[in-house]
């Protein structure tokens, strides 16, 4: 069997209901440019870099300087915190596919 769309099964499995059909999109739909995923996942890596940069530079510049509002070195920092913790937990969920992947026999 060369071909696993669902409409194929439908006389396989008699009483279940018939799968609703998903139209398809006319144009252009790019999901994520098309990157390789070493480069697109090198690049939010690098997104989340710079936003700790960031953060820590405010916060130097507010301890030494005074002139940098105390507000955007809280929000960099609500910013840095929130990126690392979605980085974290992307890192995790990877590392635990790879790992059922090398765990499932062929």
């Amino acid at each position: 069997m060369n071909n696993f769309a669902p409409q194929n099964f439908k006389g396989m499995l008699p009483g279940i209901p018939g799968i609703p059909q998903i139209p398809t999109l006319q144009g252009g739909v790019s999901l994520g440019g098309g990157g390789q995923f070493k480069d697109i996942l090198g690049g939010m890596l690098g997104k989340v870099n710079n936003m700790m940069n960031r953060s820590e530079q405010l916060t130097e510049a507010a301890v030494t300087t005074g002139k940098v509002n105390l507000h955007e070195v809280m929000i960099a920092m609500a910013e840095e915190e929130v990126a690392l913790g979605l980085t974290t937990q992307v890192a995790g969920k990877f590392i635990s596919t790879v790992e059922k992947l090398t765990q499932m026999q062929v």
